[in-house]
Protein backbone atom coordinates (compact mmCIF):
# COMPACT_ATOMS: atom_id res chain seq x y z
CA UNK A 1 0.00 0.00 0.00
CA UNK A 2 1.34 3.52 -1.21
CA UNK A 3 1.25 6.40 1.12
CA UNK A 4 -1.60 8.27 0.01
CA UNK A 5 -3.99 4.95 1.59
CA UNK A 6 -2.17 4.84 4.78
CA UNK A 7 -2.78 9.65 4.90
CA UNK A 8 -6.75 8.69 4.09
CA UNK A 9 -6.87 6.38 6.71
CA UNK A 10 -5.07 8.33 9.27
CA UNK A 11 -7.08 11.10 8.73
CA UNK A 12 -10.15 9.12 9.16
CA UNK A 13 -9.11 6.75 11.80
CA UNK A 14 -5.95 8.84 13.41
CA UNK A 15 -7.11 10.12 16.32
CA UNK A 16 -8.34 6.83 17.85
CA UNK A 17 -4.65 5.96 18.01
CA UNK A 18 -2.59 8.93 18.91
CA UNK A 19 -1.11 9.00 22.00
CA UNK A 20 -1.43 5.42 22.71
CA UNK A 21 2.72 4.65 22.43
CA UNK A 22 2.55 2.44 25.52
CA UNK A 23 -0.36 0.29 24.35
CA UNK A 24 1.03 -1.03 21.33
CA UNK A 25 5.05 -0.81 22.36
CA UNK A 26 4.90 -4.51 21.32
CA UNK A 27 3.32 -3.66 17.71
CA UNK A 28 5.90 -0.58 17.80
CA UNK A 29 8.59 -2.87 17.85
CA UNK A 30 7.58 -5.26 15.28
CA UNK A 31 7.17 -2.74 13.27
CA UNK A 32 10.52 -1.09 13.70
CA UNK A 33 12.15 -5.10 13.95
CA UNK A 34 10.24 -6.06 10.19
CA UNK A 35 11.59 -1.94 8.74
CA UNK A 36 8.04 -1.63 8.17
CA UNK A 37 9.23 2.42 7.91
CA UNK A 38 5.42 3.47 9.14
CA UNK A 39 4.43 5.01 12.64
CA UNK A 40 2.28 2.97 14.36
CA UNK A 41 -0.79 5.21 14.67
CA UNK A 42 -0.56 4.80 10.70
CA UNK A 43 -0.06 1.64 10.53
CA UNK A 44 -3.60 1.01 12.47
CA UNK A 45 -5.71 3.41 10.90
CA UNK A 46 -4.76 1.69 7.46
CA UNK A 47 -5.07 -1.90 9.24
CA UNK A 48 -8.77 -0.43 10.41
CA UNK A 49 -9.55 0.91 7.05
CA UNK A 50 -8.81 -2.37 5.19
CA UNK A 51 -10.56 -4.57 7.59
CA UNK A 52 -13.97 -2.36 6.99
CA UNK A 53 -13.91 -2.67 3.72
CA UNK A 54 -12.73 -5.50 3.35
CA UNK A 55 -15.77 -6.82 5.66
CA UNK A 56 -17.94 -4.86 3.65
CA UNK A 57 -16.72 -6.44 0.22
CA UNK A 58 -17.35 -10.11 1.81
CA UNK A 59 -20.77 -9.22 3.51
CA UNK A 60 -21.90 -8.26 0.23
CA UNK A 61 -20.49 -11.57 -1.39
CA UNK A 62 -22.27 -13.66 1.06
CA UNK A 63 -25.71 -11.97 0.38
CA UNK A 64 -24.95 -12.56 -3.52
CA UNK A 65 -23.77 -16.14 -2.50
CA UNK A 66 -27.55 -16.56 -1.18
CA UNK A 67 -29.26 -15.78 -4.02
CA UNK A 68 -27.23 -18.31 -6.38
CA UNK A 69 -27.14 -21.35 -3.40
CA UNK A 70 -30.23 -22.49 -2.46
CA UNK A 71 -31.17 -23.01 1.27
CA UNK A 72 -31.46 -26.54 2.28
CA UNK A 73 -35.83 -26.62 3.23
CA UNK A 74 -35.31 -27.68 6.98
CA UNK A 75 -37.90 -27.19 9.61
CA UNK A 76 -37.34 -25.54 12.78
CA UNK A 77 -38.66 -28.26 14.98
CA UNK A 78 -36.03 -30.70 13.10
CA UNK A 79 -33.30 -28.46 14.45
CA UNK A 80 -34.40 -28.34 17.90
CA UNK A 81 -36.89 -24.63 17.49
CA UNK A 82 -40.03 -25.20 19.55
CA UNK A 83 -43.33 -25.63 17.34
CA UNK A 84 -44.65 -22.32 17.80
CA UNK A 85 -41.62 -20.74 15.64
CA UNK A 86 -43.15 -22.70 12.55
CA UNK A 87 -45.11 -19.84 11.63
CA UNK A 88 -42.22 -17.56 11.41
CA UNK A 89 -40.86 -20.19 9.07
CA UNK A 90 -41.46 -17.58 6.11
CA UNK A 91 -38.76 -15.39 7.59
CA UNK A 92 -36.39 -17.64 7.11
CA UNK A 93 -34.23 -16.55 4.39
CA UNK A 94 -34.25 -12.82 6.14
CA UNK A 95 -32.82 -14.18 9.41
CA UNK A 96 -30.05 -16.42 7.99
CA UNK A 97 -29.76 -13.06 5.40
CA UNK A 98 -29.07 -10.99 8.49
CA UNK A 99 -28.01 -13.10 11.56
CA UNK A 100 -25.73 -15.07 9.48
CA UNK A 101 -24.27 -11.69 7.36
CA UNK A 102 -23.74 -10.23 10.92
CA UNK A 103 -22.11 -13.19 12.43
CA UNK A 104 -19.86 -13.68 9.00
CA UNK A 105 -18.56 -9.91 9.28
CA UNK A 106 -17.53 -9.91 12.54
CA UNK A 107 -15.50 -13.16 12.15
CA UNK A 108 -14.12 -11.44 8.86
CA UNK A 109 -13.56 -8.30 10.42
CA UNK A 110 -11.85 -9.61 12.93
CA UNK A 111 -9.69 -12.01 11.23
CA UNK A 112 -8.53 -9.39 8.95
CA UNK A 113 -7.67 -6.96 11.72
CA UNK A 114 -5.93 -9.67 14.17
CA UNK A 115 -4.10 -11.19 11.47
CA UNK A 116 -2.79 -7.75 10.36
CA UNK A 117 -1.92 -6.45 13.50
CA UNK A 118 0.21 -9.66 14.18
CA UNK A 119 1.78 -9.39 10.27
CA UNK A 120 4.62 -7.38 11.60
CA UNK A 121 5.64 -10.25 13.71
CA UNK A 122 5.61 -12.57 10.80
CA UNK A 123 7.68 -10.52 9.19
CA UNK A 124 10.29 -9.94 11.68
CA UNK A 125 10.81 -13.58 12.10
CA UNK A 126 11.09 -14.01 8.66
CA UNK A 127 13.90 -11.25 8.79
CA UNK A 128 15.62 -13.18 11.41
CA UNK A 129 15.97 -16.30 9.78
CA UNK A 130 17.52 -14.48 6.81
CA UNK A 131 19.75 -12.88 8.71
CA UNK A 132 21.00 -15.09 10.54
CA UNK A 133 21.77 -17.55 7.56
CA UNK A 134 23.74 -15.16 6.00
CA UNK A 135 25.45 -13.02 8.90
CA UNK A 136 28.29 -15.37 8.60
CA UNK A 137 29.45 -14.78 5.48
CA UNK A 138 28.57 -11.17 6.04
CA UNK A 139 31.05 -11.24 8.51
CA UNK A 140 33.90 -12.46 6.44
CA UNK A 141 33.56 -10.03 4.05
CA UNK A 142 34.33 -7.61 6.81
CA UNK A 143 36.99 -9.48 8.22
CA UNK A 144 38.94 -10.16 5.15
CA UNK A 145 38.15 -6.41 4.13
CA UNK A 146 39.31 -5.24 7.94
CA UNK A 147 42.72 -7.36 7.34
CA UNK A 148 43.16 -4.99 4.37
CA UNK A 149 42.93 -1.95 6.46
CA UNK A 150 39.77 -0.72 6.02
CA UNK A 151 38.05 1.34 8.51
CA UNK A 152 35.19 0.02 10.70
CA UNK A 153 33.01 2.57 9.37
CA UNK A 154 33.81 1.74 5.79
CA UNK A 155 33.37 -1.96 6.72
CA UNK A 156 29.46 -1.49 7.30
CA UNK A 157 29.60 0.76 4.54
CA UNK A 158 30.42 -1.66 2.13
CA UNK A 159 28.40 -4.25 3.49
CA UNK A 160 25.44 -1.81 3.32
CA UNK A 161 26.02 -1.22 -0.37
CA UNK A 162 26.75 -5.02 -1.41
CA UNK A 163 23.41 -6.57 -2.55
CA UNK A 164 24.35 -10.48 -1.99
CA UNK A 165 24.09 -10.46 1.67
CA UNK A 166 20.41 -9.85 1.61
CA UNK A 167 18.85 -8.47 4.77
CA UNK A 168 22.00 -8.60 6.57
CA UNK A 169 23.20 -5.41 4.43
CA UNK A 170 19.52 -4.00 4.95
CA UNK A 171 20.62 -3.62 8.39
CA UNK A 172 24.00 -2.44 7.69
CA UNK A 173 21.92 0.40 5.77
CA UNK A 174 20.41 1.49 8.85
CA UNK A 175 23.61 1.57 10.42
CA UNK A 176 24.99 3.67 7.65
CA UNK A 177 21.76 6.39 7.96
CA UNK A 178 21.83 6.71 11.51
CA UNK A 179 25.91 7.35 10.73
CA UNK A 180 25.27 10.01 8.01
CA UNK A 181 22.02 11.48 7.89
CA UNK A 182 21.47 11.59 11.85
CA UNK A 183 24.75 12.22 13.18
CA UNK A 184 25.78 9.35 15.31
CA UNK A 185 28.89 8.08 15.96
CA UNK A 186 30.21 4.22 14.75
CA UNK A 187 29.34 3.57 18.34
CA UNK A 188 26.21 4.54 19.00
CA UNK A 189 24.99 3.61 15.36
CA UNK A 190 25.62 0.08 16.36
CA UNK A 191 23.66 0.36 19.71
CA UNK A 192 20.85 1.60 17.83
CA UNK A 193 20.87 -1.17 15.42
CA UNK A 194 21.53 -3.70 18.08
CA UNK A 195 18.45 -2.20 19.57
CA UNK A 196 16.51 -2.71 16.79
CA UNK A 197 17.18 -5.89 14.81
CA UNK A 198 15.20 -8.89 15.04
CA UNK A 199 18.42 -11.00 14.83
CA UNK A 200 19.46 -12.06 18.51
CA UNK A 201 22.82 -13.43 16.33
CA UNK A 202 23.24 -10.42 14.94
CA UNK A 203 22.54 -8.27 18.04
CA UNK A 204 25.57 -10.39 20.02
CA UNK A 205 27.93 -9.68 17.10
CA UNK A 206 26.98 -6.02 17.31
CA UNK A 207 27.62 -5.72 20.91
CA UNK A 208 30.71 -7.89 20.80
CA UNK A 209 31.81 -5.27 18.34
CA UNK A 210 31.15 -2.16 20.19
CA UNK A 211 33.59 -3.10 23.19
CA UNK A 212 36.16 -3.97 20.27
CA UNK A 213 35.92 -0.70 19.02
CA UNK A 214 35.85 1.12 22.50
CA UNK A 215 38.51 -0.87 24.08
CA UNK A 216 40.43 0.04 21.03
CA UNK A 217 41.02 -3.72 20.04
CA UNK A 218 41.68 -5.19 16.61
CA UNK A 219 38.57 -6.46 14.98
CA UNK A 220 39.64 -8.63 12.40
CA UNK A 221 40.42 -11.65 15.04
CA UNK A 222 36.72 -10.99 16.58
CA UNK A 223 35.63 -11.18 12.80
CA UNK A 224 36.67 -14.57 12.31
CA UNK A 225 36.19 -16.05 15.68
CA UNK A 226 32.88 -14.83 15.21
CA UNK A 227 32.12 -15.87 10.99
CA UNK A 228 33.41 -19.66 12.24
CA UNK A 229 31.36 -19.82 15.41
CA UNK A 230 27.96 -18.90 13.45
CA UNK A 231 29.14 -21.26 11.11
CA UNK A 232 29.46 -23.58 13.02
CA UNK A 233 25.91 -22.97 14.55
CA UNK A 234 24.09 -23.05 10.86
CA UNK A 235 25.56 -26.35 10.19
CA UNK A 236 24.08 -27.75 13.84
CA UNK A 237 20.82 -25.61 12.37
CA UNK A 238 20.84 -27.42 9.21
CA UNK A 239 21.68 -30.91 10.91
CA UNK A 240 18.60 -30.70 13.40
CA UNK A 241 16.58 -29.47 10.48
CA UNK A 242 17.15 -32.56 8.40
CA UNK A 243 16.26 -34.71 11.73
CA UNK A 244 13.20 -32.86 11.73
CA UNK A 245 12.16 -33.39 8.16
CA UNK A 246 12.99 -36.88 8.53
CA UNK A 247 10.90 -37.29 11.33
CA UNK A 248 7.87 -35.36 9.67
CA UNK A 249 8.67 -37.40 6.23
CA UNK A 250 7.79 -40.66 8.47
CA UNK A 251 4.70 -39.05 10.18
CA UNK A 252 3.13 -38.58 6.92
CA UNK A 253 3.90 -41.72 5.31
CA UNK A 254 2.17 -43.12 8.04
CA UNK A 255 -0.29 -41.00 8.59
CA UNK A 256 -1.69 -40.25 5.37
CA UNK A 257 0.21 -42.66 2.85
CA UNK A 258 -0.33 -46.30 4.43
CA UNK A 259 -3.02 -45.58 6.82
CA UNK A 260 -5.58 -44.11 4.24
CA UNK A 261 -4.03 -47.01 2.21
CA UNK A 262 -4.61 -49.81 4.27
CA UNK A 263 -8.72 -47.88 5.66
CA UNK A 264 -9.65 -47.76 1.93
CA UNK A 265 -9.13 -51.23 1.61
CA UNK A 266 -11.08 -52.14 4.62
CA UNK A 267 -13.71 -50.05 3.91
CA UNK A 268 -14.56 -50.84 0.61
CA UNK A 269 -14.30 -54.79 1.12
CA UNK A 270 -17.03 -53.84 4.03
CA UNK A 271 -18.92 -51.86 1.94
CA UNK A 272 -18.79 -54.60 -0.27
CA UNK A 273 -20.40 -57.06 2.10
CA UNK A 274 -23.37 -54.66 2.99
CA UNK A 275 -22.00 -53.67 6.09
CA UNK A 276 -20.99 -49.88 5.66
CA UNK A 277 -21.16 -46.94 3.22
CA UNK A 278 -18.83 -45.18 1.04
CA UNK A 279 -19.33 -41.94 2.59
CA UNK A 280 -16.26 -42.04 5.39
CA UNK A 281 -14.45 -43.16 2.41
CA UNK A 282 -15.15 -40.23 -0.30
CA UNK A 283 -14.48 -38.46 3.10
CA UNK A 284 -10.97 -39.37 3.27
CA UNK A 285 -10.12 -39.67 -0.37
CA UNK A 286 -11.66 -36.09 -1.12
CA UNK A 287 -11.03 -34.07 2.67
CA UNK A 288 -8.65 -35.62 4.67
CA UNK A 289 -6.16 -36.74 2.86
CA UNK A 290 -5.71 -33.50 0.37
CA UNK A 291 -6.20 -31.12 3.69
CA UNK A 292 -3.78 -33.30 5.35
CA UNK A 293 -1.11 -33.06 2.43
CA UNK A 294 -1.74 -29.42 2.00
CA UNK A 295 -0.80 -28.67 5.47
CA UNK A 296 2.12 -31.00 5.35
CA UNK A 297 3.35 -29.06 2.19
CA UNK A 298 3.10 -25.55 4.37
CA UNK A 299 4.53 -26.69 7.22
CA UNK A 300 7.60 -27.78 5.42
CA UNK A 301 7.89 -24.74 3.10
CA UNK A 302 7.35 -22.82 6.54
CA UNK A 303 10.49 -24.55 8.51
CA UNK A 304 12.54 -24.95 5.36
CA UNK A 305 15.72 -22.53 5.41
CA UNK A 306 15.74 -20.54 1.72
CA UNK A 307 18.94 -21.66 0.02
Amino acid sequence: MDNSYFSIAFAIFGKYYVNKRSKYFSLRKNLLRSRINIGYDRYLSGVLLMALLSTLLLFILFNALLYVVPIPDISGIALGFPAWTAKYASYKLLAIRVFGGIAFAGLCFSSIYYFAMFYPAIVASERKRKIEQMLPYGINYMSAMSGAGVLPVDLFRSLASNEIYGEVAVEARYLVRDLEVLGYNLVSAMKNLAASTPSPMMQEFLQGSITVVTSGGDLEPYFKIKADQYLIDNRQRQKEFLETLGIMGETYVTAFVAGPLFLIVVISIVALMGGADFMFLYLMVYGIIPVGTLMFIVLVSAITPED
